[in-house]
Order: C-alpha cells, then sequence, then structure tokens
C-alpha cells in the first residue's frame, strides 16, 4: 500500500457505513455500530491525506443517505 490513509466500508449489512483509519492498522472500529473490521479482509480505497479521505467518505456516506456529520467529526476552527 502506497497511500497512507485507507476508506473502508463497514460489513454489518445494517450498517454499510464507510470511515477511514491509516492503511497500516490491521483493524478500525466502525465509529456507527461499532463492529471491528479487518482490514485484510475487505477492500480499501486509498488516500494520500487524511483530508482526501475524509471528503470521500462524506461523499460515499451522502450517497447512502447520510446528511449530517458522523459523530466522531469535529470541524477544525
Amino acid at each position: 500500500m502506497d497511500a497512507e490513509f485507507a476508506v473502508i466500508r463497514c460489513t454489518r449489512l445494517n450498517c454499510g457505513k464507510f470511515s477511514y483509519c491509516k492503511s497500516k492498522q490491521k483493524s478500525k472500529k466502525c465509529p456507527y455500530c461499532g463492529r471491528i473490521v479487518k482490514l485484510d479482509k475487505i477492500k480499501i480505497i486509498p488516500a494520500e491525506t487524511s483530508t482526501h479521505a475524509r471528503k470521500l467518505v462524506q461523499e460515499f456516506n451522502k450517497n447512502l443517505g447520510e446528511l449530517t456529520e458522523p459523530s466522531w467529526y469535529k470541524p477544525e476552527k
């Protein structure tokens, strides 16, 4: 993996939302439902920066019907 960040999708059927993490991690806890997602078992979308990854997550989740920011996201002031 060349990219520093990875955009992933939750594997729980009733969740399926996107989030991002560092690409070197082995697993990631879904911030929406709490499921542990193992990165070696799923397809990832590489992103070079955290800003790029965050924008991808926002766009993908908007297409899923989520109109608000995730509860864990705090914009920089």
